[in-house]
């Protein structure tokens, strides 16, 4: 398939399924609170740094190696378009570092430093994976940075024209740990397709209950996030709906997991995240 990627593999393979993520996430956060992002070099930051971050992550995962470079079809295509992909990251890289400096101003750096020390933490943690001696707690450790960092980082338009305040307190609001939860669950689920498809039909049984197991914690989220949507007066509750659109779908997708190919899934697993969170903040703007 990566010798001729059909039009929706792009959209993986170039790693801007994550950074959309994000600006759809940003945007239903600003609808829901009324912010109204009045620059839109905000955007463009937000979506060239979760980019770098991204595809800095495939390629350390390429130098570092492992049987998952040769099982990933995003990696393998990283490996294969290395000094392209490095080219653009320095050059992403440098068009980030102009606009914070010479179009956002210092006071950005009070709302990207915690989204940047959990994406450095995540990196470490990322590329460290490779290593025989206990791959499991380095995995959780780096989902669980990943997911502080975009949830965090996804948010700062509205942190950075509302009233949501700065510092750390007004970045892990309620909706944020919500969101990292959601994140979290997105990553587990992808990494237990990826052991699936490697493992074939061995321990059928084992696989049914963990599957069975996995999809009831995403009942419970979905329940938790109609809750706590229930219990929202003000702009949030749209946020919580989105949320649990997402974990909707993504329960259907597990389901139907089995009838498409990895990297299929992989990009649908995202754009079940970026649709609710669009929908969400339409809805949200349209309420109001």
């Amino acid at each position: 398939m990566l010798k001729r990627p059909p039009w929706w593999a792009w959209f993986s393979l170039m790693g801007l399924e994550i950074p959309s993520a994000a600006i759809a996430w940003a945007f239903a956060v600003s609808q829901s609170h009324l912010v109204v992002v009045s620059s839109p070099w905000l955007y463009q930051f937000l979506f060239v740094a979760v980019w770098c971050v991204n595809m800095l992550d495939r390629v350390l995962k390429v130098f570092r190696g492992g049987p998952s470079l040769y099982s990933d079809e995003c990696l393998l295509f990283a490996k294969k378009h290395c000094f392209v992909i490095s080219l653009l990251i320095v050059v992403a890289g440098v068009t980030g570092l102009w606009i914070m400096f010479f179009q956002l101003g210092v006071v950005i750096f009070q709302f990207a430093l915690l989204p940047g020390i959990c994406s450095l933490l995540f990196l470490y943690f990322s590329t460290n994976l490779g290593k025989k001696e206990n791959p499991s707690p380095g995995f959780v450790l780096g989902s669980f940075f990943a997911a502080v960092s975009f949830a965090t980082g996804a948010g700062i338009p509205a942190y950075f024209y509302g009233t949501m305040g700065g510092g750390w307190s007004g970045q892990l609001s309620t909706s944020t740990w919500y969101l990292v939860a959601l994140v979290i669950l997105s990553m587990f689920s992808r990494k237990r397709w990826n052991e699936e498809e490697e493992g074939g039909e061995q321990d059928s049984a084992a696989r049914d209950m963990r599957s069975l197991v996995w999809m009831g914690v995403i009942v419970i989220y979905v329940v938790f996030c109609l809750a706590a949507a229930a219990r929202e007066y003000t702009g949030d509750a749209w946020i919580y709906y989105g949320l649990a659109m997402a974990g909707v779908l993504m329960f259907v997708l597990d389901r139907l997991k089995r009838n498409m190919p990895p990297l299929m899934l992989y990009t649908l697993s995202w754009v079940a995240l970026i649709f609710p969170l669009v929908l969400s903040g339409l809805l949200a703007q349209a309420s109001s």
